[in-house]
């Protein structure tokens, strides 16, 4: 084979260009701290880091579903904690109102002290969140329950979704909770009914029809504390559910840092080698290109 000093220098300036490509390459690498910078630099890579950072953004969203979830969930807890010692401290009073013994002045007070606990139920059934009223259901941009404790939400759930393909429930139907179902005390206990019940029997001087109310009283509590206990469970599944997305998301970033991020130590290393080997290069190419025929011959 016959290598001409067209060759020769042909030679040469590939090796140059695979050098400088090379030193490009890494100088990139450096500066944007990443191994993959477009798509062209690795197709497969580039894909797969990709639907990486689709997953990411996924587990993002899911967790702040989660945490909307669980701010909903908590305000509906505090709520109802808050209508569990209403109930118990009306238990109290009905108790008390049973004796015979009571005056009118004091079945006066009992009365009002009842419409008070009624009032504050209500206002409790109306409490929001970010503007949003947690027991309305579907119609949460407006109190849900009126002056007089009537229900004007609707029963249906508010779902968020925590993973694909799985939601859960964060809201409860304050028509369900406070009235027992639509209509009231169709299908549970119908808790301001029994306020009403006991301040019109107050006023009445019926003690009897007082007494009558001690077991609703009691079926309130339960009907109240059962929905709190489906309401832990609920929160116990979205802390999971959060567990799970913060494992998945930490495997991912891990992988995704792998596959996309520099060691860039090593490329400033590999970066000074490529430098170094680049001007030998060029040095070597001078000293070639001063060879001639006559070196040849002699």
């Amino acid at each position: 084979m016959r290598v001409t000093q067209n060759t020769t220098a042909n030679m040469v300036l590939n090796s140059l260009q695979t050098i400088r490509k090379r030193t490009e390459e890494l100088e990139q690498q450096a500066s944007t701290g990443l191994k993959v910078s477009a798509p062209g630099d690795d197709p497969v890579t580039a894909q797969q880091i990709l639907h990486m950072k689709g997953l990411v953004a996924q587990g993002d969203q899911y967790a702040r579903n989660i945490s909307n979830g669980t701010s909903w969930l908590a305000m509906s807890e505090t709520a109802m904690d808050e209508m569990g010692n209403i109930l118990s401290r009306a238990r109290e009073l009905t108790v008390q109102m049973s004796n015979e013994t009571n005056d009118a002045n004091a079945r006066t007070a009992a009365a009002n002290e009842l419409q008070n606990m009624k009032s504050q139920m209500i206002l409790l059934g109306n409490t929001q969140i970010n503007g949003r009223y947690v027991f309305g259901g579907f119609k949460n941009d407006t109190p849900p329950f009126d002056a007089a404790g009537n229900f004007g939400g609707t029963d249906d759930d508010i779902t968020v979704e925590v993973d694909k393909g799985a939601s859960v429930p964060i809201n409860y139907s304050g028509g369900n909770l406070l009235r027992g179902g639509t209509p009231p005390g169709s299908s549970g206990t119908d808790i301001i009914g029994i306020f009403d019940n006991l301040i019109t029997q107050l006023n009445a001087n019926n003690q009897p029809g007082v007494q009558a109310e001690l077991p609703n009283l009691v079926a309130a509590t339960d009907q109240v504390l059962a929905t709190r206990t489906d309401l832990g469970a609920r929160m116990n599944r979205l802390e999971s559910a959060g567990k799970v997305i913060d494992d998945m998301k930490f495997s991912l970033t891990k992988v995704l840092s792998d596959k996309q991020d520099v060691d860039f130590m090593q490329v400033v290393s590999d970066l000074s080698k490529q430098q170094t080997a680049f001007e030998a290069a060029i040095a070597a190419s001078g000293k070639i290109s001063q060879v001639s025929l006559l070196d040849y011959l002699r």
